[in-house]
Formats: C-alpha cells, structure tokens, sequence
C-alpha cells in the first residue's frame, strides 16, 4: 500500500497524488480546487484576477493606440478634395489627413488616460511602478506636448486641444512617430504594465484550466503535507522514495529567449533602415514580453519535469 497521510484523508495515497497531477481526477476535482483557489485569490491581499485582467486589457490598448501612430501612410501629404469655404467651390488640396492624425491622437490620450486610471488604483508594486514611470516620463515632456496642443491634467489624465494640434505638425510628429519617441517610450512601458498584470494574474490562476488540465499545484495547505511525503514516505515496494523538479529545459528556453533578445538589440544600435528597425523592434517586445511571462519561479514550477525514484 501507498504512504498515506492521515491528517488529510485516511484513503490519500501517492498514487492517488500522482493520479490527479496527471489529470486522471481532473472531471471531479477542478470544480472542486477551481474554487478554492478562486477563494483564497479573493481573500488575499492585492488585486483580484478581474482587475489584473482590466489594467492588462488597458495597457494593451495603449501599446495599440502606439501602433497606429508608428504608421507612415498617416503621416503622408495627401491629395484629396475640400470645399471652399469662401466660394462653396470643390478643390483639390495636398495635405496631412488632420481627421485621421487628430483620431489617432485621441485614440492615444483616451487609452493613456484610462490606463493610468486602471494601474493607480492597483495594488501590484510592478504595475505601480512602471505606472509611475510613464506619468514621470509624460510630465517630462509636458511643454513639448503642450506646444502640440495636449496638456496635463492635475490628475495626470491628457486632453487635447485639435486646433491647436494642427497647427504643429513638427511636434506632432517628433512626439508620436519614430523609434525612440515619446510614444515609442510610453508603449515600453505600457507593455510592462501589461507584462506585471498578466505575471501577478498567472500567479492567482486555478488549479485546473478551463479544459480540465492541471496548471499549478494542489492548495498550500495540503500541497507541503503530500511533497513532505513524497520526499520522505515509501513506495508500495517499501523502499525510500524521493520526488525531484528538473528545469533544465525551462532553463534552456529561458537562455534561448534572452540570446535572442540581446541580439535583436545589438541589431538595432547597428541597423538605420526604418522598416528594417520596425521589425526589430516588432521582435524584440515580443521576446520581452515571452520572457517576462517565462522568467519566473511559477513558469518554471509549473513546467518542470518531476521525477519519483
């Protein structure tokens, strides 16, 4: 007979243990451990797993709202028609699509704003930090975005003047096109905000997914009473028996993706081509962001290999 702990049940063996890590339980225990972690997410301290999702949701936006500025078709004189106001006659004028830079700015200061709503409200220290950093970096660069027609609220949220938007193209452009502007600079952080909530919601998941398969270990309680046994109990032959994780593969992936990322940076010092660096640079957040999700004790607990001898 298997070892068996007593203080959780008298029938709680190893082999049951190692049934429900497999996923041989899984259609009556998810339900059942779903909801207590689902309990202790909402009893302890921090932000709920809705909430994190919201601040991820928000930041996501405004790294989208970046991608739509980094676009060089919006920042192209066009031809096209517009009446006269004097003579009501139709025209053909060249010059910039004002509706769709104004929209695209807009698009810009309402996900900023609802973005540094969501994560100053939170509880998440990597969140709060790197909220902080973006409305530093933004009040930084509160006379050049004034210039542009956007000013700083007293509770750091934008707003936009158009009129005066259109009269700066110059500043427009230097502020929310091109590597290394300050949109460029607000969406590197967005996307660690965006990185912090998914990692902190991660760590509040359930012990088994949607589809029943088992993604992080039994409840604490009952988790160090089962690895205690493994670690010192016996095998049904009667022999000592040992469990151990192995991380060398999550390891080597974990290298792989920041050799990857060092040398998309080193690309970048030494590539002018703009496509060519918006490629770059297109691969690198996404390398970060993997690693941010990869580099962390719950990933590799959650895919290491254990082994029982």
């Amino acid at each position: 007979m298997g070892t068996t702990i007593s203080s959780i049940d008298n029938s709680f063996s190893l082999a049951d243990y190692a049934a429900i890590k497999n996923g041989s339980y899984k259609k009556l225990m998810r339900s059942y451990y779903k909801q207590e972690e689902e309990e202790k997410a909402a009893a302890a301290p921090g932000d709920s797993r809705n909430k994190l999702t919201s601040i991820k949701a928000s930041a996501d936006e405004l790294k989208s709202a970046v991608d739509a500025l980094q676009k060089d078709d919006l920042w192209k004189i066009k031809k096209y028609m517009k009446t006269d106001k004097e003579t009501g006659e139709d025209i053909e004028v060249e010059d910039y699509d004002w509706e769709a830079i104004t929209n695209a700015v807009k698009r810009y200061t309402d996900a900023y704003n609802n973005l540094i709503g969501a994560a100053g409200d939170s509880d998440t220290k990597d969140v709060l930090m790197n909220a902080s950093w973006l409305t530093k970096m933004t009040a930084s660069n509160g006379r050049t975005l004034a210039k542009a027609g956007i000013t700083i609220g007293k509770d750091n949220k934008l707003s936009v003047d158009e009129d005066a938007l259109k009269e700066s193209i110059s500043t427009v452009k230097l502020l929310f096109k091109g590597y290394n502007s300050f949109a460029d600079k607000a969406s590197s952080k967005a996307e660690g905000i965006s990185n912090s909530a998914a990692r902190e919601a991660s760590n509040k998941a359930a012990a088994y997914d949607k589809h029943g398969a088992y993604t992080n270990p039994l409840a604490p309680s009952v988790k160090n009473q089962v690895d205690s046994a493994l670690g010192s109990g016996k095998s049904e032959s009667g022999n000592t028996s040992k469990t151990t994780a192995n991380t060398d593969k999550v390891d080597r992936e974990i290298k792989d993706l920041k050799s990857r990322r060092d040398n998309l940076k080193q690309k970048l010092k030494n590539e002018y081509d703009t496509e060519k660096r918006r490629e770059y640079e297109k691969e690198l957040k996404q390398v970060e962001n993997e690693l941010a999700v990869k580099d962390s004790d719950s990933y590799r607990k959650q895919n290491a290999q254990y082994v029982t001898f």
